[in-house]
């Protein structure tokens, strides 16, 4: 469609909220969501004119037009009329038309029916295809309504049945008490959870401006980033070109000084910026305003504001699903004590207030379905801020698909605020000053928050002779970051570095797995085999069901023993102790041997991390043979010997009990643990069929095993009364099947760093010991009742050693061993490549006493992203920049 003014746009214009009235404000804000969620989603070839929506909503152009510019507040049948002209769901809109309407202040004399809200119940009510007349919006809507017919009068209904409609509202209000002490309970303990949430952001965030402010910080300068303006031909009407279209966004200078004020207008913004600019910080100050507003806010009923919760939240571990599901686990691991039920009802009520950083740091394969995720997420939000870097035109026009109100840049500090900063501590920076004095090319250089605070850390009181070293931007920049580690590594606390080669080698390799996993924080107690190659998972993969083999067959074997000696027994500890060899042999082979085989195959990332003892069986067959001629024909072992016996039943216990292990996560530390009837278990299989029918059989030859074990034990040492072995069958059986509904889990916030390890070494000797307690006292007692005697209570207390250590042994692997020998293995395995010392936790607390790291809780990250960037080069060009020359 041409004319002599030249192409114009076909559909309607996209709402300015800025540009509207007061009171229309809310409404433009509105029209702009349908234009951006139904309209601009539509191919260009689509997308129809003002003219074709309002012939399919049965309305006029110009009320179309007006609509959508902002200069017109919609009914509520013709907004909804426009919707499913453009193909949007009705039902979803109403919603967001009625938050509107209470969003805005009506004007005198006028309520909801005279704007167009929903008439009472039995009103009549226009049809949606009909168009408006002119004048029927100056029409009295107050105008008195049509007879009813008497059958359907209200009058003729509260006549009728007076007795139930009293017996009604007598039941509704007696339950409206009786529930009002619950509900009153209920409410108090949500606001008390949303004050304790709404403190731990304004505390989060306070630590992050206490980095940026530890000295003269700068005052933040913003610009708001506005469409163009389009060109006016000779006859004054606006012309827009395809070039004018596709124009970048005009930066326009902002007399705001806090990010507080350019959110204020509109609830939903995105900051941009360059690395370095100081976005979190802004972000973060955001946060933290947003958290005392909400502290401070009256709770007095009806006041929206004071039910808002602002949360501060990193999306770097994004991963592609639901913004809501996100949401609640991000929320869940940065905060303490929110449930992923309380995020959801949060969201449902239109309270929650993200505040979001690092859209940027999303992998790439996942930032489209992010950004739709979070266009999504704002319609459940009252708000939301996003920040992003805009060194990439991918991220800029990432950051313009959210398609928010206020787009805001942080703009450079300007020269004076420079001359500012340094002046602020102008005797220790004075070298610093007078190579910015003599260098002019350094001024861009000096322009971003990051690098003064770098300048100033590296250079007090010292020459400032690399920043008089030619070169580009990006050679300066990093000699600055060479010379703030060197400087970092000299500092006296806790002391100059002994060995600061090997210490540069692990940073490095720190930043490097870090950028490879795209992440920014080291958890301590997170280390697991991701951590390394297919090739190094091996070890990891075999040694936990190694050490349990071991543990678990050798307490036999150190039983047997005591049993011979105190002449209880009559049999060959000898042998017994060869085959328990043979057996942990055999496992450690099967193991490997699963391993490779996985290794063969591509090594590919598992779903899920099973035991490793299930593997093919046939490659094992070797080994499992020579170890039966080792058995046989070089120790010449009895196996029918009672000791070989108990071994074997034993070895078969815990082979069972490991494959067992597979339905559950016994590998991820065990930080926090619950009985519950129902609980979770991984899916091995893809069937559900499959997949109880092969743990059903697994639980039944566990319990076969266990009571053949304890059968065979009792029967050979308290053969009288005949009761007792069934008796402690079923007994331990009961605690066995009530010991595995214990159901352990990650605890996402943690005080200190590898708080995830200890606390797995704890449940581990508490569920040993608890097991050993209860297991062994309650068979001595089941023993001792049903035999007493001198005699029986001694063979009672060995009976109740063997089974009971034995039960405690299986259990404190299987909740916190398994997890805590792998743990370390994987800290062994990356200290002997080179990459990690062996006392990790000592390292890292140096170098953040050294400004090389920072620490947020359990976790230790870089102080910027371009540091870690820096860090993350090859060693060989690394290392000779920042160590001196030897002499």
């Amino acid at each position: 469609m041409t004319g002599r003014a030249g192409p114009r746009p076909r559909g309607p214009q996209r709402p300015d909220p800025a540009m509207a009235a007061p009171e229309l404000r809310v409404w433009a804000q509105l029209m702009r969501r349908v234009h951006d969620e139904l309209y601009e989603t539509r191919e260009p070839a689509d997308r129809p004119t003002v003219t074709a929506i309002a012939r399919d909503a049965n309305l006029s152009p110009p009320y179309v037009s007006e609509c959508f510019s902002g200069r017109r507040r919609p009914r509520l049948v013709p907004f909804l009329s426009m919707v499913t002209a453009l193909g949007g769901d009705p039902r979803e809109w109403e919603p967001r038309w009625h938050r509107a309407w209470a969003e805005q202040d009506p004007a005198p004399g006028r309520g909801p029916a005279a704007g167009g809200a929903p008439a009472p119940e039995g009103a009549a009510v226009p049809s949606p295809r009909l168009a408006p007349l002119p004048g029927v919006d100056d029409e009295d809507d107050r105008a008195p309504a049509a007879p009813a017919p008497p059958g359907d009068a209200p009058a003729a209904a509260l006549r009728r049945y007076p007795v139930r409609r009293l017996l009604r509202a007598v039941a509704a209000w007696v339950l409206a008490a009786l529930a009002r002490p619950s509900r009153s309970r209920r409410d108090a303990y949500a606001a008390q959870l949303r004050r304790r949430l709404v403190k731990q952001v304004r505390d989060r965030a306070a630590v992050e401006l206490g980095r940026a402010e530890a000295h003269h910080y700068l005052t933040p300068r913003f610009a708001i980033l506005a469409a163009p303006e389009p060109d006016r031909g000779r006859s004054g009407r606006a012309r827009r070109s395809r070039r004018v279209r596709r124009a970048e966004p005009v930066a326009v200078p902002a007399q705001a000084t806090t990010l507080r004020a350019l959110y204020e207008g509109t609830d939903d913004l995105v900051l941009l910026g360059r690395p370095g600019m100081g976005k979190t910080t802004q972000l973060a100050a955001l946060a933290h305003r947003l958290a005392v507003e909400a502290l401070d806010a009256p709770a007095a009923s009806g006041d929206r504001e004071s039910g808002h919760v602002p949360v501060y939240l990193r999306l770097d571990t994004y991963r592609g699903e639901p913004a809501e599901e996100w949401l609640a686990a991000a929320m869940a691991q940065q905060y303490r004590g929110v449930s992923g039920v309380l995020v959801r009802t949060w969201l449902h009520e239109h309270r929650l207030l993200p505040v979001l950083d690092g859209l940027d740091e999303v992998p790439e394969p996942e930032r489209g379905r992010c950004v739709a995720e979070l266009r999504r997420l704002r319609r459940s939000c009252p708000g939301m801020a996003v920040g992003c870097r805009t060194d990439e035109a991918d991220l800029r026009r990432l950051a313009q698909d959210l398609r928010a109100l206020r787009y805001a840049e942080v703009l450079p500090p300007s020269r004076r605020d420079v001359q500012d900063f340094l002046a602020a501590d102008r005797e220790a920076l004075a070298d610093v000053h007078a190579a910015l004095e003599g260098d002019p090319d350094l001024w861009p250089l000096f322009q971003s928050p990051m690098m003064l605070n770098f300048i100033r850390l590296t250079y007090r009181n010292r020459p400032a002779d690399d920043l008089r070293a030619p070169g580009s931007l990006a050679e300066r920049r990093g000699r600055i970051f060479d010379a703030y580690t060197r400087e970092c590594l000299r500092r006296e606390r806790p002391g100059p570095d002994e060995d600061p080669e090997r210490t540069l080698t692990r940073l490095a390799s720190l930043a490097r797995m870090l950028t490879a996993r795209k992440e920014h924080v080291l958890y301590l107690d997170r280390l697991d085999l991701s951590w390394l190659s297919p090739a190094e998972q091996v070890l990891p993969r075999i040694v936990p069901n190694v050490v349990m083999a071991v543990a678990a067959l050798g307490l036999p074997v150190v039983w047997l023993a005591a049993a011979v000696r105190a002449g209880m027994l009559d049999t060959s500890v000898r042998d017994a102790a060869a085959l328990a060899a043979a057996m942990a042999l055999n496992i450690a082979a099967q193991a490997y041997q699963s391993e490779k085989h996985h290794l063969d195959r591509g090594g590919g990332p598992r779903t899920e991390q099973r035991g490793a003892v299930a593997a093919p069986v046939m490659a094992n067959v070797p080994v499992m043979f020579l170890a039966v001629c080792w058995l046989v024909f070089v120790v010449e072992a009895d196996l029918t010997a009672p000791g070989c016996w108990i071994v074997g039943l034993a070895y078969a216990w815990v082979a069972l009990t490991q494959l067992e292990a597979s339905f559950t996560p016994v590998f991820q530390p065990v930080e926090q643990m619950r009985w519950t009837w129902f609980r979770q278990e991984l899916m091995i299989y893809s069937s559900p069929l499959k997949q109880h029918l092969a743990r059903g059989l697994l639980s039944g030859l566990v319990s076969v095993a266990l009571v053949c074990l304890l059968g065979y034990v009792v029967l050979l040492l308290c053969p009288r009364p005949v009761w007792i072995a069934p008796a402690a069958a079923v007994f331990i059986g009961l605690l066995y099947a009530f010991g595995n509904q214990f159901e352990p889990s990650l605890q996402d916030r943690r005080p200190r760093p590898n708080e995830g390890v200890r606390r797995s070494v704890r449940f581990c000797l508490v569920h040993g010991f608890a097991g050993l307690a209860v297991a062994g006292l309650g068979l001595l007692a089941l023993i001792a009742a049903a035999a007493p005697g001198g005699g029986s209570l001694r063979r009672a207390a060995f009976a109740a050693a063997l089974l009971g250590g034995q039960f405690a042994v299986i259990r404190g692997f299987r909740f916190g061993g398994l997890a805590v020998v792998r743990h370390w293995t994987v800290r062994a395995v990356l200290a002997q490549r080179g990459r990690t010392p062996y006392r990790y936790r000592r390292f890292l607390d140096a170098a953040e006493q050294r400004v090389l790291l920072h620490r947020t809780d359990s976790g230790y990250f870089f102080p910027h992203r371009l540091l870690q960037l820096h860090l993350s080069a090859a060693p060989e060009g690394l290392l000779p920049r920042l160590l001196p020359p030897p002499p």
